[in-house]
């Protein structure tokens, strides 16, 4: 076995965590089935009737997406959770005659006293005065618009109800600004006790970035613990958790678990959990088992001036880059919370929409560690992902193996590094934002007292579309493919580029650059 350079150490590790997590994930329902052009369904609500029978309605429309002209809501039905799922006709179609309805979104359905209680979003002109409505209906397919009109009215786009039951209260959480016109993005609450009269709005969560949305917000009480499931984060595919003791209160500090799903509903049957995904660009709705602890592995590099956790299972990523600080303590770089540091796709829009899942085979030989077929998603594509760790850095290696196009077009093939060093730039210009056509020799995130750079080798990537920098998210996105609308790849294998990345404990540490790009670029 290859030796080790000096004081580089590395250990693989198998830790169960109580964190929230998605098992295998199984398509579901596409509403593409019977169309002539593709169809998406985006946020949804499942329920059973008195009979046995599973419906689901939710957002539909055709590709490409149009949220603004999302007018109908999907009816699937099927005998068994998991199917099979029969289309049926629209459950309901927008009525601009009832108090300026502008569209259908994010539907929610409960059971009480013999009816069927359905609350949506239905929108307004005026996006800081958006309607959350009611109908209502004994059979689930033919639904009465309450007559009182909509029950309250709240911004910006005030959308994603949730409705349950506590404490002999019924309460209803949806997604909403702190301010009708803006600010931070929260998830307020109201209580009900018909149903139909609502408090006025607190908050049971408030983002502290501003920027980072509070979508499709779902409860969910076990024991004692109650956890609130939020999105997209970390990319449109992602569903932050978060737990908590009062129903009422939750926080940032609170988080349990990320989920690789968009518009999540939990459901409880067959005596356990299970979660869905849906979406733009996702060609229906896919459900897994939902685990309330999971098995993390992954490998564990420590060098004299530098950490890595490299997780392979339940998601292959970078974890951790820690630097060693002047007084010997340790400080991720890393954040995580927007595209994750890693390879990914987007699959019908920006974004990571496909991230890197499950290594099914994880090579450690000497200092090098080789993750071999990982899936990207949904989609017909694996990666092999080789990382060779040296004294003061590391190379990042990707192998994309194409089987298939993906099943909507293809807007991003990329290797992300996400971080909470907010200055970015590269060698040609710094700081940077935005889009940047083509690759440097350098990329480069900073911050008072850290830097991140990562030199690319040149002609090692088969193709150099686009650079992303995101100040707001603190991102560094390298785009071999980078298309917007979208287009396809030819099935094949396709070399994804070599990076040097490594870390210091200096603010704008160009020397760092430097060195990283002479070196891998030395042969």
């Amino acid at each position: 076995m290859p030796a080790l350079p000096d004081g580089v150490s590395l250990q693989e590790y198998a830790e169960v965590r109580d964190e929230v997590s998605a098992g295998e994930w199984r398509h579901l329902y596409d509403p593409t089935v019977g169309e002539d052009r593709n169809w998406y369904l985006n946020d949804h609500t499942f329920v059973r009737d008195a009979d046995g029978t599973w419906h689901m309605i939710g957002i539909t429309h055709a590709e490409p997406l149009n949220p603004l002209d999302e007018k109908h809501f999907a009816h699937a039905t099927a005998p068994f959770l998991h199917g099979p799922w029969a289309k049926q006709p629209f459950a309901m179609s927008v009525d601009p005659g009832y108090h300026g309805e502008a569209h259908l979104w994010a539907p929610h359905i409960i059971f009480h006293d013999g009816r069927y209680y359905m609350y949506y979003c239905g929108g307004d002109a005026d996006h800081s005065f958006y309607a959350i409505n009611l109908a209502t209906s004994t059979d689930l397919r033919t639904w009465t618009r309450h007559p009182g009109g909509p029950l309250f009215r709240d911004g910006f786009d005030a959308r994603d109800p949730f409705v349950t039951r506590i404490d002999g209260r019924w309460v209803i959480y949806y997604t909403a600004t702190i301010y009708p016109d803006g600010g931070n993005f929260v998830v307020a609450y109201r209580t009900s006790d018909d149903l139909v009269h609502w408090s006025g709005r607190k908050f049971a969560y408030s983002e502290p970035l501003g920027g980072v949305m509070t979508e499709s917000p779902f409860l969910v009480q076990r024991g004692t613990d109650w956890y609130l499931f939020i999105g997209p984060r970390r990319g449109y595919v992602g569903t932050d958790v978060f737990r908590s003791k009062d129903p009422f209160s939750f926080n940032a500090n609170s988080w349990v678990g990320n989920i690789p799903s968009h518009a999540a509903e939990v459901i409880f049957a067959e005596g356990r959990h299970w979660v869905t995904h849906a979406g733009w660009g996702q060609r229906g709705v896919y459900l897994a088992p939902l685990n309330w602890q999971t098995t993390f592995k992954g490998v564990r590099v420590t060098a004299p001036d530098y950490r890595v956790d490299l997780q392979t299972s339940p998601t292959s990523e970078l974890r951790e880059l820690s630097v060693r600080m002047r007084d010997g303590t340790w400080r991720n770089v890393l954040d995580n919370h927007h595209r994750g540091s890693g390879p990914y796709l987007g699959v019908g829009l920006f974004g990571a929409t496909e991230k890197a899942r499950a290594a099914p085979k994880v090579r450690v030989e000497g200092a090098t560690v080789a993750l071999q077929g990982v899936p990207i998603g949904q989609e017909k594509i694996t990666v092999d992902w080789k990382l060779d760790f040296h004294a003061d850095s590391f190379d990042s290696s990707l192998t994309w193996h194409v089987a298939a196009p993906t099943r909507n077009p293809l807007w991003e093939l990329a290797f992300s590094v996400d971080t909470w060093l907010g200055t970015l730039g590269d060698d040609q210009v710094f700081p940077r934002r935005g889009d940047a056509p083509g690759f440097t020799r350098w990329a480069m995130a900073t911050g008072i007292s850290a830097t991140m750079a990562m030199a690319y080798r040149r002609g090692s990537a088969w193709a150099e579309a686009n650079r992303w920098y995101s100040d707001g998210e603190s991102s560094i996105c390298w785009q071999s493919v980078w298309q917007p609308n979208g287009g396809s790849i030819t099935p094949g294998d396709y070399f994804g580029g070599t990076w040097r990345i490594g870390v210091s404990p200096r603010s704008r540490d160009r020397d760092l650059a430097e060195r990283l790009a002479n070196g891998i670029n030395t042969r």
